[in-house]
């Protein structure tokens, strides 16, 4: 790993070090009003709140992700130059999509939503590697905010049979959610290598709300701006500010780069249907 993406990783850990260190220090009675202000980001005016909708929900975004990295796998354009490990990455992140894809399938039974009749058209997403890559960060990215922004929304009840298995629906989500996260560090340590075009500006995480060429609405707060803030957000926990807040100076960057933020249905939908046709 590079000395530069180590310097920022030693920042990244440290400002989270300092969050457990000033949390201890926090009056008792102030927790709830924090812890509060931290969770209920993921509540405010989504659209969905039967948990069927919002599994059918998942399921189409997962539905999405699967074809494009199935239909990138079988991309004439990219065959050249999608090979060895990242070649194998991307057939892996593939495998989770599906599985992603079956789990939901089966949770929901009759209640699952058939999917799009005539597919996804990702248009010129293929036409090249680094046109590919942007446009995986972003599906990606968009994911991970999409599971954040409906975690509150998903009763911790919810314990249907899958496979003859009870499982809690909740914990699948949140299991899914970090999995997201994880092919999207994948996806933008592709890009920093020669064949995207050693772009070493682009980290594992989001610094701030910058997009790297993907679509800046991903990365940009939903609605209402208050619930679902951009990326680029400083605020949390009820503080107004983490950069000077903690007892030590953090870059904007670092201190964003911290927190992910959950994004309403609306504005992720919005963004798929911009990305494919369906």
């Amino acid at each position: 790993m590079d000395p530069e993406l180590m310097d920022r990783l030693s920042h990244r850990r440290s400002a989270l070090s300092m969050l457990g260190d000033i949390s201890k220090k926090m009056a008792l009675a102030a927790a709830p009003i924090a812890i509060g202000s931290a969770f209920n980001k993921a509540m405010a005016q989504n659209t969905l709140t039967n948990p069927n909708d919002i599994l059918n929900y998942a399921l189409l975004l997962e539905r999405l992700e699967f074809s494009f990295y199935d239909q990138a796998l079988k991309a004439a354009t990219l065959t050249p130059v999608l090979t060895g490990v990242d070649r194998a990455a991307i057939e892996t992140i593939r495998t989770h999509e599906l599985a992603h894809v079956n789990l939901l399938t089966a949770a929901l039974g009759s209640a699952a939503a058939p999917a799009p009749a005539n597919g996804f058209d990702f248009k010129g997403a293929f036409a090249t590697y680094d046109g590919f890559l942007t446009t995986a960060q972003a599906l990606e990215d968009t994911g991970v905010r999409a599971y954040k922004g409906q975690a509150n929304n998903i009763p911790r009840t919810l314990n249907p049979t899958v496979g003859g298995t009870v499982v809690n629906l909740l914990t699948v989500a949140l299991q899914i959610h970090s999995v997201e996260a994880r092919h999207a560090a994948r996806i933008r340590y592709m890009r920093r290598g020669a064949t995207a075009g050693n772009q070493t500006t682009i980290f594992p995480w989001i610094n701030n709300a910058e997009a790297n060429g993907a679509p800046a609405v991903v990365y940009g707060a939903g609605n209402p701006a208050a619930t679902f803030p951009a990326e680029s957000n400083l605020a949390q926990g009820g503080i107004a500010n983490l950069t000077t807040a903690l007892g030590a100076t953090y870059s904007a960057a670092d201190v964003s780069a911290a927190f992910d933020e959950g994004l309403d249905n609306t504005t992720v939908t919005a963004i798929a249907r911009a990305t494919a046709n369906f």
